[in-house]
């Protein structure tokens, strides 16, 4: 693999990244104080303020609960590059087991995000906020990259 080549230690180097990246997915990506997906895209754990997953700032940031334009808001554009990344990370080989779990996550409940919005208001956000009882879109209410987060869960 690609990843294990760059590592310079073969399939041994390609397991070795394999444990890294499992270690930070569980300790950033699926902690629900932090990027809030849920292992299996269902909620489960995830808190009232970090509910959708993927807010652009951890949760536990600082700047975090302030919730500033490109800070905290989930974004489709973000979103499908980490989607890519886990893809990716797939077919560098098994030991990349995780990331497909991670980006099957990231799709349901990134759906979830947008299918809640559009039933709610008939809105695709421009970003979206990542509190459990946001009323509406953060940014504009029809936004063309904001469809990408429903769209995640259409790809292979």
């Amino acid at each position: 693999a690609t990843a294990a080549a760059a590592e310079g230690g073969g399939r041994a180097g390609g397991r070795r990244i394999g444990r890294k990246i499992n270690q930070l997915l569980h300790s950033w990506f699926f902690n629900a104080s932090r990027f809030c997906v849920a292992p299996d895209g269902d909620f489960v754990a995830n808190n009232e303020t970090c509910y959708w997953g993927l807010p652009s700032v951890s949760a536990d940031d600082p700047a975090f609960p302030a919730l500033g334009y490109w800070r905290g808001f989930i974004w489709g554009p973000m979103s499908q590059i980490v989607f890519w990344a886990f893809e990716a990370a797939e077919r560098a080989g098994p030991e990349f087991s995780l990331a497909r779990k991670a980006r099957i996550a990231l799709a349901k409940q990134h759906q979830q995000l947008m299918l809640s919005q559009w039933r709610k208001h008939r809105h695709i956000c421009e970003n979206y906020s990542p509190h459990k009882a946001a009323n509406d879109c953060t940014g504009d209410l029809f936004y063309t990259w904001g469809a990408l987060t429903g769209l995640l869960s259409l790809l292979p």
